[in-house]
């Protein structure tokens, strides 16, 4: 019969190894004093430390007991809480007490009633962990993120791992006859394998945060904000199919515009414009892309003719106005991806042509 592992060794691996990551994710806040989801990251690791070493080498009370289940379940949400900070959102929301006092109460309340010894004591705290571990895990694994990323995936994927591990030693205590605490057994042994796996995950999201924010400045006009022809082939697969409208746009006379007054204005003219387009129609709606010079490309998918000319007249009538610039126009072209079209080619090559209809009509105009 294979012997059973020792608790309190397997303990001291969780300790040993949170305290790990407590040490990493402290150093990292240090270098960047701004990012402080590191520092709920750290906190918790720090606080998982603590309980499984008052678990392990003190005799609480029950009352102590179930403080320290709920100090389980704060540990794990403040890999939560620090993932909403990394998003920009507030870290704490009311809500987030509830899993904490499952926790505590779901063994307070049987210990006062049945007795500390009692399974169902050890049963009640074990699944308040296990609420924890299903409310933050699905949050990372399975919620809408700005920027979904591997490493948050592997983190929440991590955290609903545990909860196999809680079922097992629910089950377990129910059961009896191990002569083993299953409701610390279970979950030390998931720590071994995906305590690591956690971490490593949140470790990553800055990362890749950074290499996407480098991905997207690489596709971007550094100038005006908008796409590049880079960023153009980027789009291709979000927005190159039949009924995405493309109007190609220019200013009129640019060339007058640097000669009379600078490039500089002429910079700040083209920069005024990227300001008209997300005015009428700002991002994610529709993707602007900065062709070369002062001749830009404006994609919306699904719009019919009628609502494609509608968006180029909206941004022709705002266009130069009360900004303090040299006098300004724009002429617009308009078409749209056809059936069959593998790039934007084609589509921009007929805008264009609409483009030079409209500037020999009188510019200030779309076609």
């Amino acid at each position: 019969m294979v012997a059973l592992p020792n608790v309190p060794t397997l303990g001291l691996c969780s300790i040993l190894s949170s305290l790990a990551f407590f040490g990493v994710f402290l150093c990292l806040w240090g270098g960047r004093r701004d990012e402080t989801y590191f520092l709920h990251w750290a906190g918790g690791s720090l606080s998982y430390a603590l309980a499984i070493f008052c678990f392990n080498h003190l005799t609480p009370s029950p009352l102590q007991t179930g403080l320290l289940y709920g100090v389980l379940s704060a540990s794990t949400l403040a890999v939560l809480t620090g993932v909403r900070r990394f998003d920009g959102r507030p870290p704490f929301r009311p809500w987030m007490l509830l899993p904490i006092l499952v926790a505590g109460l779901g063994y307070i309340l049987p210990a006062f009633t049945l007795g500390p010894d009692d399974a169902a004591c050890r049963i009640g705290g074990t699944f308040g962990s296990l609420l924890t571990m299903a409310v933050a895990g699905s949050s990372l694994a399975l919620g809408r993120a700005s920027r979904p990323s591997p490493g948050r995936r592997i983190a929440g994927a991590a955290l609903l791992a545990y909860i196999p591990g809680f079922v097992a030693a629910m089950v377990a205590e129910a059961v009896g006859g191990a002569g083993v605490n299953m409701a610390a057994l279970i979950p030390l042994l998931s720590d071994q394998l995906l305590l690591a796996v956690l971490n490593l995950g949140l470790i990553t999201m800055p990362g890749e945060r950074a290499q996407a924010e480098l991905r997207e400045a690489a596709r971007r006009d550094f100038l005006t904000g908008a796409w590049n022809r880079a960023g153009l082939a980027a789009l291709a697969p979000r927005l190159l199919r039949p009924g995405t409208a493309v109007i190609v746009l220019d200013v009129d006379h640019f060339k007058a515009i640097n000669d009379g007054h600078g490039h500089a204005a002429g910079d700040r003219v083209l920069t005024a414009l990227a300001a008209c387009v997300q005015t009428v129609i700002p991002e994610p709606d529709a993707s602007l892309v900065r062709l070369g010079g002062d001749e830009f490309v404006l994609l919306v998918a699904d719009r019919s003719p009628a609502e494609a000319r509608w968006i180029a007249d909206e941004i022709r009538q705002i266009a130069g106005r009360g900004n303090g610039l040299p006098a300004w126009t724009i002429s617009l072209g308009i078409a749209a991806v056809e059936p069959g079209e593998t790039d934007f080619s084609a589509a921009i090559e007929r805008a264009d042509r609409s483009l030079y209809r409209a500037k020999a009509e009188g510019r200030d105009r779309a076609a």
